[in-house]
């Protein structure tokens, strides 16, 4: 691929991710889905071009979401785990015994979501009363739900790239040699 192509595909990328996370400030249920989806944009552009425009990519979609987004739960979510997550996946994933790279995963999920919560209840100021349910302080059992979640959201990404790289990928690379 040329340098130009790496680019503008990147650019395309970029603006992509950017604009989901925008739209996520429009649709409530998209609070999740949306930072999920656009860090898979990003994966896709660093299987597709490299790692070093993925993180590029990241840094500038972080910045976008973090001063354009209203909703800071949004962006937060995407700038402190969605966004890096599925390239780091790939290195955790080198880990040979299984067991151990799950730790891992769950070990920087749980660290992100802390910090997310964290942040979004002192330093922006989430009401105490936002993770009550029936009148009851939850924040332990959403956390444990959550990593429930998260291992969906793992296993996901994997089926999602066993699909991605015989169709899509192969797909995309004819296009792009023909330019």
């Amino acid at each position: 691929m040329k340098q130009a192509q790496k680019i503008a595909l990147s650019g395309l990328l970029t603006a992509f991710a950017a604009a989901m996370m925008m739209v996520a400030n429009l649709i409530p249920a998209g609070s999740y889905a949306l930072p999920a989806v656009s860090g898979m944009i990003i994966y896709i552009l660093s299987f597709t071009v490299s790692r070093s425009y993925a993180w590029a990519s990241f840094t500038a979609v972080s910045i976008l979401s973090f001063f354009l987004c209203a909703n800071k739960e949004v962006s937060l979510t995407f700038i402190l785990f969605f966004g890096y997550y599925p390239m780091l996946k790939i290195l955790i994933e080198k880990i040979k015994w299984k067991p151990a790279a799950y730790l891992v995963k769950l070990a920087v999920f749980n660290a992100a979501a802390i910090t997310i919560y964290c942040l979004l209840r002192f330093l922006f100021s989430l009401p105490e009363d936002a993770f009550e349910f029936f009148g009851i302080n939850m924040p332990l059992i959403f956390l444990l739900v959550l990593n429930i979640v998260f291992l969906l959201y793992d296993y996901a990404i994997s089926a999602f790239m066993k699909a991605y790289v015989p169709k899509i990928y192969n797909f995309v690379t004819k296009i792009m040699h023909r330019f």
